[in-house]
């Protein structure tokens, strides 16, 4: 009867992980498999011997004393890299030779990770190793246990063993070097580098804490069910065993759909959530990839095609400081032009002057950089060499770049700031911030036009925007009646935005789009924000005591005050625009994540606050609903740890009474 029970809690709790952790449908909250987990943890804790490797409990084991070496059943070969669509188109020419025109493909993205080998008897995962040398690995059995995507326990008691992809999502890469650093540990590179740290712990209970995934890509069945005449049936059959596979995959009929594939994630790639570098090319019969063959150290049948690089060394040749919207001095490294990621990048960001110290940084430095969030270069390490002992340490300037007044440090703030309300730097930087679609969206006026104005005098604070006439444009060089007409209208326009908008537009210090719209939802109108007290505005959920007093002492300022009412005289309406309540959005919080189909983000965030309700930008405990879209990321992952109501994009827009 014990035995019963135990086999049947392991197989609802094998069934219920598959589904949350490889297929992102979770089926029962997170309570009831704590649930269930509880009681097959208590019944095996009472019978020690029905205790067997592939239970759920047996994930985090105990600490090792070093990895053994094991030889690999069947080689892990290497993949020969192309840089050009001419040299795959090569590479297809000589497939096209053996076997004739449109011989299939399989195109997979390349994973940034680290190749492992997991073995299966009758079912039950025995063993994994790295690949190493692609003869001999380490055997990491224990630490690929704690990694859910990895299952315990097949849907079927087949003899298999697979290839795979162990990898850090992006999100959680950048959460564990904000760990690090807090601690003041060093950071990690990159996820690849933070995956193979991670799987090489000795603690086994560690590497459960990283959060590491898998994707499955090849198969080697010894005894199964099936035995796949495809390489795309290979795929399709280990998603049906229980593996967690890349969705983002395609069958193609030559070569061209294949450069097609690789064209469309070139850029794509940045919207994931974990890091690709390349497409894999397979030939997709299984019968063509055995008479192809091998050389010695990669397979004939494939190939991999290697996007432009995320990470590229360059020479650092000078530091010039930006002045931001909030007088920020903002250290930016000029390099010597590279190629990264599919654009010349000449700038790139080094964050402040403690990354600088941390860093050692120096003028005349070879230095790596990638980009940051895929989008924003930025410096991530100086390169080896011995010319940087020479070179001299760099030093801070004291005064402002632009307005030449002494730089100060403000208590709890990382950043130097210039504090001159008239520094030129800063003044032209509200202005384009102004403008800004965050802020106040006059899209019909950009940082050209602003230099213009600003340069004849005729613009020095956003209020003077709304002292221009269509005159004034047209003294512009280069603008005619129609743009000069369009530039004012669209200025005048602006005065109806919603209050958050108007907020956001302040630049009152760590105020940005989410934190004013967090403001407003509780304080409602200009009139309550010049009234509430430090106290009322950081109870607000979201709004910590320093940005409470920012904003407190925002509206205590006797000049932002007379600007204020410049505001109102020019026409502004601050009344904040009241929401439709609906009963199901109403007070309830909203996260967004991945990518809809029938609407950006920010449009369904604007539908959600219209009809009474919050977005927010992490998911919490307060978080009502994460609407997952395609490639939802971590944020999907923590909502499932916490029990949050998700809902795919088709239960939300009927949610919303939504119509195309």
């Amino acid at each position: 009867m014990i035995q019963e029970r135990i086999n049947f809690l392991r197989k609802e709790l094998n069934k219920y992980s598959y589904n949350y952790y490889v297929l992102d449908n979770p089926l029962i909250s997170d309570f009831e498999y704590d649930k269930l987990y509880k009681e097959l943890e208590e019944l095996e804790k009472n019978n020690p011997e029905l205790i067997t490797p592939d239970s759920p409990t047996q994930r985090v084991g105990g600490i090792s004393t070093g990895f053994q070496e094991v030889k690999h059943k069947y080689r892990l070969y290497s993949l020969d890299n192309t840089y050009s669509y001419d040299e795959l188109r090569k590479w297809y020419e000589r497939i096209t030779k053996e076997f004739g025109d449109n011989v299939e493909l399989v195109c997979e993205l390349k994973i940034d990770g680290l190749a492992i080998a997991l073995a299966y008897k009758n079912g039950s995962f025995i063993q994994g190793a790295t690949r190493g040398d692609g003869i001999t690995g380490e055997e990491i059995t224990q630490n690929l246990r704690t990694i859910k995507a990895i299952p315990l326990k097949l849907f079927e008691n087949a003899d298999v063993e697979v290839r795979g992809e162990i990898y850090m999502p992006k999100t959680s890469f950048e959460k564990l070097n904000e760990e690090n650093l807090a601690n003041n540990e060093k950071p990690f590179a990159n996820p690849r580098n933070a995956a193979a740290g991670s799987l090489r712990q000795l603690d086994s209970s560690i590497t459960a804490k990283r959060d590491l995934s898998m994707f499955t890509y090849t198969p080697i069945i010894e005894r199964a069910s099936k035995q796949p005449k495809t390489h795309w049936d290979g795929i399709q059959y280990v998603k049906e065993l229980g593996f967690k596979i890349n969705p983002n995959i395609r069958l193609v009929n030559n070569i061209e759909g294949a450069i097609e594939f690789c064209k469309e994630w070139e850029k794509k790639r940045f919207d994931l959530d974990y890091a690709t570098d390349g497409v894999v090319i397979k030939v997709n019969d299984l019968s063509y990839q055995n008479e192809l063959g091998y050389t010695s150290r990669a397979p004939k049948w494939a190939t991999a095609f290697k996007f432009p690089p995320e990470e590229i060394s360059t020479t650092l040749r000078d530091i010039e400081l930006g002045v931001g919207k909030t007088g920020a001095i903002t250290p930016v490294a000029v390099l010597d032009p590279v190629n990264l990621a599919g654009s010349i990048v000449s700038r790139a960001s080094l964050h402040n002057f403690d990354e600088i110290k941390r860093l050692d940084v120096r003028i005349g430095d070879r230095v790596l950089i990638k980009k940051a969030a895929e989008i924003i270069p930025k410096v991530i390490k100086v390169c080896d060499s011995p010319e940087h002992a020479n070179l001299p340490v760099y030093q801070v300037n004291e005064t402002c770049p632009s307005c030449g007044e002494k730089i100060s440090e403000i208590e709890g703030e990382v950043n130097l700031y210039c504090l001159n309300p008239k520094c030129p730097a800063m003044l032209k930087a509200k202005l384009e911030y102004w403008v800004s679609k965050e802020a106040m969206d006059i899209d019909s006026v950009g940082p050209s036009v602003i230099e213009k104005l600003y340069n004849l005098g005729l613009v020095k604070a956003p209020i003077d925007f709304y002292k221009l006439t269509i005159d004034d444009f047209l003294k512009l060089d280069l603008v005619k009646e129609k743009s000069a007409a369009n530039m004012y209208n669209a200025i005048q326009e602006s005065k109806n935005k919603p209050l958050s908008k108007f907020i956001t537009a302040l630049s009152i210090r760590n105020v940005g789009k989410e934190t004013a719209e967090l403001l407003v939802n509780e304080i409602g109108t200009l009139e309550n924000f010049r009234n509430a007290t430090i106290e009322q505005l950081s109870a607000i959920d979201g709004i910590g005591d320093k940005i409470a007093r920012n904003v407190y002492e925002y509206f205590h300022n006797e000049h932002n005050l007379n600007v204020l009412e410049e505001f109102v005289k020019a026409g502004f309406c601050f009344e904040n625009i009241q929401s439709v309540k609906s009963d199901e959005l109403g007070g309830k919080t909203f996260v967004l994540t991945g990518t809809l189909q029938t609407m950006t983000r920010d449009e369904a965030g604007d539908i959600i606050k219209s009809m009474g309700g919050k977005t927010s930008s992490s998911v919490s405990k307060k978080t009502s609903f994460v609407i997952a879209g395609e490639n939802p990321g971590s944020k999907l992952d923590k909502a499932q740890d916490l029990g949050v109501i998700i809902l795919n994009e088709d239960e939300f827009l009927k949610m919303i009474n939504y119509q195309a």
